[in-house]
């Protein structure tokens, strides 16, 4: 192997010989010193995410940080005031701040029982959020979000009428954001429409595997102790309920299909 450096030495003896030649065009040498300075390609971030997921996910978390860190008392006030109870529409007295029953149709999607519940709910919550808010944009993605979220209560109260059960979790909202999900993943470069759906086999096939597992281990839970704590039974009626409530609303809130390739779940 020849030294870099004694390269570099001969390529100037020769270009100085060539410059002593009268009339004569020079003509450089290709070196062939290496170049460890070259800089390195920019790496892509690992969660390419839109602003408006992140402040969803760090809302949850910073609330249910806030509930641990409060105690007892900050956890039964949060209860009582905005989880999602079916007895707040009960014949019997419930104890709840005036207009609590109809705003905690939506304010349940911020609480959680546990750490476990936060975390399977936030990753869910990343993984369909991307494809429906960049076709969708921020405004239209907070409404699917929402309308899943009230479903999943709606659901929960036609179920259990005026029974004292508790209902925490984004689940509901994530099922709805699931089902949106579900044209624009297999479309090919265009959302499926409605009958497409059930044509589709890649996507019907999803479809049913999702309705399995959520009659199983669906992750949005019922408490019975009037505390955030474990004891806990799973709202399988509130994730059919986003989920049905999501599709329906993607294909309303749809208008005219975004040039370019459909966003995907990379």
């Amino acid at each position: 192997m020849v030294c870099p450096v004694l390269n570099l030495a001969g390529l100037c003896c020769r270009q100085r010989a060539n410059r002593r030649r009268g009339g004569e065009q020079e003509v450089p040498e290709p070196s062939n010193v290496i170049n460890f300075r070259r800089p390195k390609p920019a790496s892509a971030p690992m969660f390419n995410l839109p602003t408006v997921v992140w402040a969803i996910v760090a809302l949850i978390i910073a609330i249910h940080a806030g509930l641990e860190l409060g105690g007892p008392k900050w956890q039964a006030w949060a209860v009582y005031d905005f989880a999602f109870i079916p007895a707040r529409f009960g014949p019997a007295p419930f104890p709840q701040a005036t207009g609590a029953a109809w705003w905690s149709m939506l304010t349940y999607g911020l609480l959680h029982a546990n750490w476990t519940h936060v975390l399977l709910n936030s990753l869910w919550l990343v993984v369909f959020s991307k494809p429906v808010q960049a076709f969708m944009g921020n405004v239209r993605y907070l409404l699917i979000l929402a309308i899943g979220i009230i479903a999943g209560a709606l659901a929960s109260l036609a179920l259990h009428w005026g029974q004292d059960l508790i209902l925490v979790g984004i689940s509901g909202g994530v099922s709805a954001l699931l089902a949106a999900a579900i044209p624009l993943m297999y479309g090919r470069g265009r959302p499926l429409r409605p009958i497409e759906i059930f044509t589709n086999r890649s996507a019907l096939i999803f479809t049913l595997m999702w309705l399995a597992l959520t009659v199983v281990s669906a992750s949005t839970q019922y408490l019975s102790n009037g505390a955030l704590s474990q004891d806990n039974a799973v709202a399988w009626e509130a994730h059919l309920g986003g989920f049905a409530a999501g599709l329906a609303a993607f294909y309303v809130l749809l208008a005219k299909p975004q040039s370019g390739p459909t966003p995907t779940l990379h």
